[in-house]
């Protein structure tokens, strides 16, 4: 396993239509002559251990270290109030998984708008939390060779030119349902799910009972009144 970066922001960032579109490992597509066509792809899952190195809480950072030492970087985003449960030498099960879909906006639609979502709770126990984020963004097909299978494209709110190579024929066929003009809306999903294994939910401490006098000891009865 690689070092990783994920950046969970609740904007999307401008190179997420770069990776869509040029993003060699697209398995999955729609009839060629659908009116939508619709492209998606499951680009990373993977499960390790880690061991939470630090929590930044004002540049809103976790640093994870997995069992092979490699480091794990976690940018939440302003949409997270704050991640429960973590702590440093917290030990954790993590996954991490990430998606890309791209298909063609309905004329007329909404811009697509970027999503941050948290969830905390319980298992067994042992504190648990998910952190997703939905990064969209709308593209805008420029032009379109398909002798190369190259396509260049702006998107929304950049008007700079992004080039993208198309190497597999599941993305060159996706290539051949699009044409200059089309517009394009990006979903890139990344997710990371945790749970503290090294931590149990306290249970509530019982009641100290109450204790019998020794045996052999005689307890003076409390003086009548008037004595």
């Amino acid at each position: 396993m690689h070092p990783l970066v994920s950046r969970f922001s609740s904007k999307a960032a401008a190179s997420v239509a770069a990776c869509a579109l040029g993003f060699a490992g697209l398995a999955t597509l729609a009839a060629p002559t659908a009116a939508h066509a619709q492209a998606s792809v499951l680009l990373k899952s993977q499960e390790a251990t880690a061991v939470v190195e630090s929590v930044d809480r004002d540049a809103r950072e976790l640093l994870l270290r997995e069992g092979n030492g490699h480091l794990l970087t976690i940018e939440y985003g302003t949409a997270v109030k704050d991640v429960p449960h973590l702590h440093e030498g917290d030990e954790l099960k993590i996954q991490f998984v990430e998606t890309l879909g791209a298909q063609l906006a309905p004329p007329g639609s909404p811009l697509p708008e970027s999503t941050l979502t948290t969830a905390r709770g319980f298992v067994h126990g042992h504190p648990r939390g998910i952190i997703a984020a939905f990064n969209r963004e709308r593209a805008t097909i420029k032009t379109i060779d398909l002798a190369s299978s190259t396509i260049s494209f702006t998107t929304e709110g950049d008007d700079s030119l992004h080039v993208a190579a198309l190497k597999t024929k599941a993305m060159q066929d996706f290539l051949k349902t699009l044409k200059v003009g089309d517009v394009v809306d990006i979903t890139r999903a990344e997710s990371i799910t945790y749970i503290v294994t090294n931590k149990v939910v306290p249970q509530p401490v019982p009641a100290t009972p109450q204790l019998a006098a020794p045996a052999g000891d005689v307890v003076a009865p409390a003086p009548a009144a008037g004595q």
